[in-house]
């Protein structure tokens, strides 16, 4: 993701990455909302834990059950 500004979500089996998102919201087992520009990306779902933090990408693993864009 070198150079790259652009906002990404990659889902797979029980993670999910996002890459250059604005900013946390809410973190807890059950749900983490993410903030990129005027959108919230809400991730819901039992035993989630942010595994990999770096300056502009997040790693969520867990029991992932729902995404949603409000």
């Amino acid at each position: 993701y070198l150079y790259d500004n652009e906002y990404k979500i990659i889902v797979k089996k029980n993670q999910v990455d996002i890459v250059n998102y604005d900013e946390i919201i809410d973190f807890s087992l059950n749900k983490i909302s993410v903030k990129y520009r005027n959108k919230i990306f809400v991730i819901e779902g039992t035993n989630m834990v942010i595994s990999k933090m770096l300056d502009n990408e997040i790693l969520i693993t867990g029991n992932i059950s729902n995404l949603r864009i409000n």
